[in-house]
């Protein structure tokens, strides 16, 4: 570093050419030992301070066709805050500064106030008395420049050609510490893709681990819950039995039933929404599978042309199809409920509906009104956002009615 506090002169002052260049090289190669591209622009500004005599310089980035970013400043404290975020973008013109880019050269001014070139300088920034700037260039590409001021007496062609030197391998430091930079972020980026491909890869063995358990619950023990219900008829069925003995074979006829219920529900469950992939169609038959029993008889209509929809759109119809039959089971007392989907060109249409002792009127205010029954009100948030309308009535010959209207353009 250089110094005179050492007792040193300034290296600009030498008249050693070979010296100045022996140090000239070593800083140099302390520059482009750097990484950071903002710890190349301040030790660059620190040596040319020092090499130049200067009293505060500056390194300007191209940025844009027009524009130059003041990326980094030495020798200049603004009064204001806010100073430098308001004039660090400075527009690409033929003044004093602009002319070393446009024209890829070195631009000396010793009479800045007096110079054609000047242009003024914002409030609060420090009077320039003289100037050097020298281009920074990359092959044949200039990336900007580096500027200097206030030199007592003025700069001649030994400092221009002083700093053009040095200005080639901050050049070269800040092009190498921008690749780090992109190299560094491009490291991130694919930990960061290689961490979502493992999260993705354990969300597919997941689904594959809940597919196996689903196909196990819905193989073996529904069918051995179904072989219970059959063996349980049959026994009833032969002559002479007691009727304490049918009551009993009565009852777990039923708890098989109920049992095979549940083991498609668990099963519906453990598969529900694994893939974005799956027709909605047939998740539509799965969820009827599921809800269907022998104390309730469910089908599935479809109606126009069945196509694929946006994931969100497939998820929302499911749960609310969902919801609406579980409402059916639980408080209907219906025997029979039909789900119907009707696809028109520009709408999908869901409606479930049964044959049970249908809603007290108050209930469909309160959920008009976002209160009561929770299942309502919940189908209702979902129908709204993916931008659709949900309508609860009684059917006019009995039972209940829920009707969802989802604006749904296709996906291809």
């Amino acid at each position: 570093m250089i110094e005179r506090s050492q007792g040193r002169v300034p290296l600009a002052d030498r008249d050693d050419w070979q010296a100045q260049l022996e140090s000239l090289y070593a800083i140099s190669v302390e520059i482009a030992g750097l990484r950071e591209l903002g710890a190349v622009m301040d030790r660059a500004l620190e040596y040319c301070l020092a090499l130049t005599a200067s009293t505060f310089g500056f390194v300007g980035l191209v940025d844009g066709p027009e524009t130059m970013d003041v990326a980094a400043i030495r020798g200049f404290v603004p009064d204001r805050p806010d100073f430098y975020e308001r004039f660090r973008k400075i527009p690409i013109r033929r003044t004093i500064f602009g002319i070393v880019i446009l024209e890829g050269r070195p631009n000396i001014s010793n009479d800045v106030r007096n110079d054609p070139l000047h242009r003024g300088a914002p409030r609060g920034h420090p009077p320039v008395e003289t100037f050097l700037g020298v281009p920074l260039r990359v092959r044949e590409q200039t990336i900007g420049m580096i500027g200097v001021a206030n030199r007592p007496g003025g700069y001649d062609a030994g400092h221009e050609r002083l700093l053009s030197t040095f200005a080639n391998q901050v050049a070269v430091a800040i092009e190498n510490a921008r690749l780090y930079e992109r190299q560094r972020q491009m490291i991130a980026d694919l930990q960061q893709l290689h961490a979502r491909l493992d999260a993705a890869r354990v969300e597919a063995l997941l689904h594959q681990e809940r597919n196996r358990i689903a196909a196990e619950l819905h193989d073996r023990v529904a069918q051995m819950m179904f072989g219970i219900g059959i063996e349980a008829t049959w026994c009833r069925e032969q002559p002479g039995v007691p009727e304490p003995v049918r009551r009993s074979l009565d009852r777990i006829r039923e708890l098989a039933a109920r049992g095979a219920a549940e083991v498609r529900r668990v099963v519906y469950d453990l598969a529900e929404f694994p893939e974005s992939g799956r027709e909605l169609v047939e998740e539509l038959r799965r969820l009827v599978e599921a809800y269907r029993s022998e104390e309730l008889q469910v089908e599935l209509v479809l109606e126009g042309k069945p196509r694929r929809l946006p994931h969100t759109l497939e998820d929302t119809i499911l749960l609310i199809a969902s919801e609406a039959l579980t409402n059916v089971r639980r408080h209907s007392e219906a025997d029979l409920a039909i789900l119907s989907l009707h696809f028109t060109d520009h709408t999908v249409t869901l409606v479930v509906q049964d044959n049970g002792r249908g809603v007290p009127p108050t209930l469909l205010t309160q959920c008009a009104n976002q209160l009561g029954h929770v299942g309502l009100r919940s189908m209702r948030r979902r129908a709204e956002s993916v931008g659709g309308e949900l309508h609860l009535q009684n059917g006019e010959d009995g039972g209940f009615v829920v009707r969802v209207v989802i604006p749904a353009e296709p996906r291809w």
